[in-house]
């Protein structure tokens, strides 16, 4: 692990084998950590840079840092990817960290050489009525015991909640291996900036048609409406190959990382990269 300072920030990073860049953007809660066995299986021919994003993991807060949101993080990764990787990169994204990349590609696309992301879960770019009362629904479900739990301050309850919604199962938490639940937990503290953020820069369907890089989404054939309406939306607005992975929640790319990156792997031979 090692630290780099991102517009005021110092942002904990790991970076492991050679080659071309490939960037790896985390959703919530999580940190880099959770890219560890990615980046393991990436590094024989590419250069992985797994990083945690500002104000998840364990590091310090401080007061002068911007607010919590798409917005912020999206300006750190432009700035990680101009200042410290200095040079194009593929870049994967998860859940909140995937409409952070497909902001940040937006606004600065000369950054990235391909994009691929699984399962982005905020809606600018929904506009069918029927898909985004489906989302809506869903939300209240998921995160309904959520809010709950972090209006009576009981954060590790609430990101308890928020993983037993996102693996669709009651127990989901409890029954991660250990080291998965002590990522999500060291950062339980990010839970009421996540439910107070403001409103997300406002992506429409056609930013997304207008990506200058090869990019895909992905998401699970058993994931629940809230992140599949935003996926299969994002997929019909971007031009590319997605697909809908077989058996596979929202958490499947911590379940099952060879899985993630052989889609990848085959995403970038498609786009004639490495």
């Amino acid at each position: 692990m090692q630290h780099v300072s991102i517009n005021g920030a110092s942002i904990e990073y790991h970076e492991q084998g050679r080659g071309e860049p490939i960037v790896l953007v985390h959703g919530a809660p999580s940190d880099y950590r959770l890219w560890l066995p990615h980046c393991g299986l990436l590094a024989s021919r590419l250069r992985a840079i797994a990083y945690t994003q500002r104000y998840f993991g364990v590091g310090e807060w401080r007061p002068d840092w911007p607010p919590f949101g798409i917005r912020t993080h999206a300006d750190d990764l432009v700035t990680l990817l101009r200042n410290r990787v200095a040079e194009p990169a593929h870049v994967v994204a998860w859940s909140y960290g995937a409409h952070v990349a497909l902001t940040a590609a937006h606004e600065a696309p000369e950054l990235f050489r391909s994009l691929f992301v699984y399962e982005p879960g905020v809606p600018t770019y929904v506009t069918d009525p029927q898909e985004l009362h489906a989302f809506a629904s869903d939300a209240d479900v998921m995160f309904g015991p959520v809010f709950a739990a972090v209006e009576r301050g009981d954060h590790e309850a609430g990101v308890r909640a928020l993983l037993d919604g996102s693996g669709g199962s009651s127990g989901y938490f409890d029954a991660q291996p250990p080291e998965r639940r002590r990522v999500q937990l060291d950062s339980a503290r990010v839970l009421p900036l996540l439910l107070a953020q403001p409103p997300s820069p406002p992506l429409t369907c056609d930013d997304l048609r207008a990506l200058r890089m090869p990019a895909a989404v992905a998401w699970g054939e058993r994931t629940r409406p809230f992140f599949g309406v935003v996926s299969r939306a994002a997929a019909r607005c971007i031009p590319g190959a997605h697909a809908a992975v077989a058996g596979a929640t929202h958490m499947w790319p911590e379940e099952r990382p060879h899985e993630l990156v052989e889609h990848v792997q085959r995403f970038l031979a498609r786009a004639g990269e490495p």
